[in-house]
């Protein structure tokens, strides 16, 4: 009975993994598409402002359960405000220097 109920947790953390936010930054769009030599990682807390390194030429984000993911041109999330889809993905980080969702 334990092993049953075991295995079926295990069965469901993928889902509920999905599901966290998530905020990586890359040196290279490259890096980003393939997952590797990350500079950065958060798990982005709702109204949060992150600044995006300098270093930092793409980031992947994945909103999970928070909504409204945007990106800022300023840091600190001012200058101009810029709606993500509320699916996440790789973008180059061109004019972008802050992230934050609600």
């Amino acid at each position: 009975m334990k092993t049953q109920i075991l295995l079926a947790i295990a069965a469901a953390m993928p889902s509920v993994m999905a599901d966290w936010p998530k905020l990586n930054q890359y040196k290279t769009l490259d890096d980003c598409q393939n997952d590797k030599d990350i500079l950065y990682h958060a798990a982005p807390v709702s109204g949060r402002c992150y600044n995006l390194d300098d270093a930092t030429g793409a980031f992947f984000w994945n909103p999970g359960t928070l909504s409204e993911p945007r990106v800022y041109t300023g840091k600190d999330c001012n200058g101009i405000e810029w709606p993500l889809p509320s699916e996440g993905s790789c973008i180059d980080k061109g004019k972008y220097n802050s992230y934050r969702c609600t």
